[in-house]
């Protein structure tokens, strides 16, 4: 699958930095509304760093759960040379193999984007989440000059993210709320300069007005609570 070597191909990158700080929004988040020994999934776990991250902060009922067979062995790696005791298992974001009402908290960091099936995968989640507990969901934010720059690069076929797509505020949260889920908190992140720090950083500039203004940025950021 196209997707599935795209992500591979990221590896090198993410294991120089298999933790996220403690203060990273999702983190800060899921500290705010779960219990320790709540049930969590880290859907699309890539090779662990949201679930290595939680469970170094003691959120340590959590599964992981990725596409790829070569992330996963890497991130039952990564978690065996951490003495970690994490579960790890394989799973496409529009079927998941869990049961309904499995989990008290989900945290979906940028990964339903990469399926044309949105409202699938949205479904999916709300199926496998219990009610009254949380989703923590952040997808690429459609009105930004990222986007514009994405869609440059996918059209000259040297984007590397694999398919990728971006939503508006207005659609996103909609599409959350028709399968049951109360916004509680929204944040839009700023664009940071990535490996290309000259065309990073001319891209940040350009955007920043946008983003002072409610738009622009790079990811909406949602905490809700599925109510349904």
């Amino acid at each position: 699958m196209e997707n599935e070597k795209a992500w591979e191909n990221q590896t090198k990158d993410w294991e120089k930095n298999l933790f996220y700080s403690k203060n990273t929004l999702f983190l800060k988040w899921l500290s705010k509304v779960s219990k320790k020994s709540d049930k969590i999934l880290d859907q699309g776990c890539g090779i662990g760093q949201y679930t290595f991250s939680a469970y170094k902060i003691g959120f340590q009922n959590i599964i992981g759960m990725d596409f790829s067979q070569e992330l996963l062995k890497l991130a039952r790696k990564n978690a065996k040379n951490l003495n970690y005791n994490i579960k790890f298992v394989k799973g496409d974001i529009r079927n998941m193999p869990f049961k309904e009402n499995s989990f008290d908290a989900i945290i979906s960091g940028g990964i339903v984007e990469h399926v044309p099936e949105t409202e699938k995968t949205i479904s999916e989640l709300s199926r496998v989440l219990k009610k009254n507990s949380y989703l923590l969901i952040h997808v690429p934010h459609k009105i930004s000059i990222f986007t514009i720059t994405k869609k440059i690069q996918q059209f000259f076929g040297i984007w590397k993210c694999g398919y990728e797509k971006s939503f508006t505020k207005r659609n996103f949260s909609k599409l959350l709320k028709e399968n049951g889920f109360e916004i509680k908190e929204y944040f839009l992140s700023e664009f940071h300069p990535g490996k290309h720090k000259i065309i990073g950083k001319i891209i940040q500039i350009i955007d920043k007005p946008l983003y002072l203004a409610g738009f622009g940025g790079h990811h909406m950021c949602f905490l809700c609570r599925k109510i349904k």
